[in-house]
């Protein structure tokens, strides 16, 4: 968004107008009375909500003792920087002001009123912003987490969607559905055209897994090696936008480019319709009671379920972690994905991750708890993928290992490594993992089961869990303050000889 727009015009005006009269210490009554202009029409003015006829600009210029040229100019003075300069940044523009309805006018004049060091401080961020190359989609991305953690994962608003959704469009069994049911819904409910495609005249293309096309009727093009599960999760999304009516989506799958949050928070939500349309709640979680009542660990009865439900392991496990917080009050949990095309770059970048956790203040245990669920992580898939050979090259494997961390938490960690040789991916794993606090233990029936020893991983040294480098430093500064209060105790103690 730049300077030049209307709105923008108006609030810069506004707060030049309202430094130039705060710097000759006049009240809005005193520059009424000079300049002839309403005390609520210069208020509006300094808000940004309207901007004076030239005539008025004249009277004010005068009062102020400055020119017509200089008032209406976009130049401004160095402590107004700072503000010019997040009305120039998109994200705020996207995230605060059209997302959450923040009323810029307002903000822009309480950062205007700050002191020289709010200002320091934005221009530091910005620069800490360039050196570090954080892009907005990053600060989308970490604002979409915080908005599930804050909420439990769980979006009952979503679920009434698709509980109408499906009672209209008469859908009994969703996890019967394929592929080809969804489509002819989006073609029937909503007139979309679908098309499979190799995108072999688009060479740039050919790794996406679909293209949206708006017009008339509507229009989506899918990779033709898409898996039927990635099908029904792709058709169900589309599903979700049309129903639930959202027009700012992506328009392609993976991103071309994150937009906006409002692109960010409704795939989001795209997402959600869909696992929540094809994995009935009330069927999967008498499932979950099932599986949790069973006396011994049993990785076969996960493996089944996704037979059951015709799902990858990622829709599951997400739907899962929806479920889990709301209906068996496991509110401490995670969900991490891993996926490469090459299994010696695999465990190397997460492609997916939540975090819930009990406690959102605590730094230190914020930045400890998910460096070791990451690490436990690792080391359980790595455990499984060193369990394969070639014969089990398509073979779903699952396991399960309670472990510990510094904090002497246990964990419960499921992991399922699916390889999907039709997509040349080796090596995708989904992570699902809960603290083992006593709502927990009285849900899960298997946890004295030996088959879930830690000792079992053998884990290597590449991945011994160790204290992340930013909690050692806090640790040692910690140490040396310690040090240094008790050297002045002790030089403030009177030493009688």
């Amino acid at each position: 968004m730049e300077t030049t727009t209307e709105e923008n015009i108006r609030i810069i005006f506004g707060l030049k107008l309202k430094k130039l009269r705060t710097d000759k210490k006049l009240s809005l009554q005193q520059l009424s009375d000079m300049s002839g202009v309403s005390v609520s029409y210069m208020n509006e003015i300094e808000n940004g909500k309207k901007y004076p006829k030239p005539d008025k600009i004249n009277e004010l210029a005068k009062a102020l003792e400055t020119t017509y040229d200089s008032l209406v100019s976009l130049k401004i003075n160095k402590n107004l920087t700072p503000v010019v300069q997040v009305l120039n940044l998109r994200i705020i523009n996207d995230f605060l002001f059209e997302t959450f309805g923040v009323d810029k006018g307002l903000l822009m004049s309480m950062m205007a009123n700050a002191p020289t060091s709010l200002s320091a401080l934005i221009n530091s961020v910005f620069e800490i912003a360039r050196n570090y190359n954080l892009q907005e989609e990053h600060f989308y991305f970490s604002c979409l987490r915080s908005y599930q953690e804050m909420n439990d994962n769980y979006f009952e608003d979503i679920e009434t969607a698709v509980e109408k959704f499906r009672s209209d469009a008469g859908i009994e069994h969703p996890e019967s559905l394929t592929s080809k049911q969804y489509a002819d819904l989006l073609k029937k409910e909503f007139g979309y055209h679908l098309e499979e495609t190799d995108f072999v005249e688009y060479p740039k293309l050919r790794h996406f897994r679909s293209v949206f096309v708006k017009g008339e009727q509507p229009t989506l093009l899918y990779n033709t090696k898409l898996t039927e599960q990635q099908k029904i999760f792709l058709f169900g999304k589309e599903l979700g936008f049309a129903v639930m009516k959202i027009e700012k989506r992506p328009i392609t799958t993976s991103w071309l480019k994150v937009e906006s949050f409002d692109h960010v928070m409704n795939n989001f939500k795209g997402s959600y319709f869909a696992q929540a349309l094809h994995v009935n709640k009330e069927m999967l979680i008498a499932d979950l009671e099932t599986f949790f009542a069973q006396p011994k660990w049993n990785p076969d009865f996960l493996v089944k379920l996704l037979t059951k439900y015709n799902t990858s392991p990622e829709m599951l496990f997400q739907r899962i972690a929806n479920l889990l917080p709301k209906y068996f009050g496991f509110n401490e949990l995670y969900f991490i994905r891993y996926s490469s095309k090459e299994p010696a770059k695999h465990l190397k970048e997460i492609s997916k991750e939540l975090h819930l956790s009990r406690n959102q203040v605590d730094l230190e245990y914020i930045i400890n708890e998910q460096n070791y669920r990451r690490w436990i992580t690792k080391t359980t898939v790595k455990y499984l993928d060193d369990k394969r050979n070639d014969a089990d090259s398509k073979k779903t494997f699952a396991d399960a290992v309670i472990s510990q961390n510094s904090d002497k938490e246990d964990y419960l960690t499921i992991s399922i490594l699916r390889p999907m040789p039709e997509l040349n991916n080796n090596a995708n794993s989904v992570t699902i993992g809960f603290v083992l606090i006593d709502a927990v233990k009285k849900k899960i029936n298997f946890l004295n089961d030996p088959a879930l020893k830690f000792n079992k991983l053998k884990t290597s040294g590449e991945l011994n869990y160790e204290t992340p480098v930013a909690l050692k430093k806090m640790k040692e500064e910690e140490t040396r303050q310690a040090e240094y209060e008790r050297l002045v105790n002790e030089l403030q103690v009177p030493h009688f000889g």
